[in-house]
């Protein structure tokens, strides 16, 4: 798919005109990265905007004693290093391939011009931001105020709706390839031993169900509220 059409389909582009589409489209380099790999570092500003195209890019921030927690976990057609268009503005988390993962970088330049020629664009990039600073309160709130089942469950159900499907098979949503447990820790703020103990328990409570990196959720997990 050529760049053009592949930002017409993602926000905050989708209302921008064929034309600035196709004049943006030409800026923008595909970037193929491995598992690990670092895009952008906490603290410093990001070289672009990113448009996750396959595999899954978690947004870390470090948290005392050396361990960090995976703020989001982003999957195709979602965006981050969006504040580049934003003079003196730096990331607040850095962005981590979690597996063999492919984006499209729109450089910061380009971004900056199209936004002055876009307004609408502007509001929708604004609505993104908002929409990840709740998603980043809801993380930090359930940290303080729930246990490790119920921000699991969360997470699990979060993780389903943004990048999930239906299980044409049965009532249900296939989450593939799902976040290792030790990610799932890492994004609940627990160890990987008890959200094992945790997944287990869920499991034989129907909840969940599959194997490898593939995991069918039940309906009514995936319907609570986040």
């Amino acid at each position: 798919m050529e760049a053009q059409d592949i930002l017409s389909c993602v926000e905050p582009f989708t209302a921008a005109r064929p034309a600035e589409l196709e004049v943006l489209g030409r800026t923008a380099v595909r970037v193929r990265k491995t598992p690990a790999s670092i895009l952008c570092h906490d603290g410093q500003p990001a070289d672009g905007l990113y448009i996750v195209l396959r595999g899954r890019i978690n947004l870390v921030r470090a948290v005392d004693g050396n361990r960090d927690l995976i703020l989001s976990s982003l999957g195709p057609g979602e965006v981050f290093g969006e504040n580049c268009a934003m003079p003196g503005m730096v990331m607040s988390t850095t962005a981590v391939a979690a597996v063999q993962s492919e984006m499209l970088r729109i450089p910061s330049e380009a971004l900056s011009e199209h936004l002055r020629r876009e307004p609408e664009t502007v509001v929708r990039l604004m609505r993104l931001q908002y929409e990840k600073l709740r998603e980043v309160e809801a993380v930090a709130s359930g940290l303080a105020l729930c246990d490790v089942e119920q921000r699991l469950r969360r997470t699990l159900a979060r993780l389903a709706r943004r990048q999930g499907r239906r299980n044409p098979a049965s009532a249900g949503w296939i989450l593939a390839p799902v976040p290792t447990q030790s990610e799932l820790a890492r994004m609940v703020g627990s160890c990987r031993e008890t959200v094992s103990r945790t997944l287990s328990a869920m499991a034989r409570n129907g909840l969940v169900s599959g194997s490898g990196r593939r995991m069918i959720l039940n309906d009514s997990l995936v319907n609570e509220t986040t």
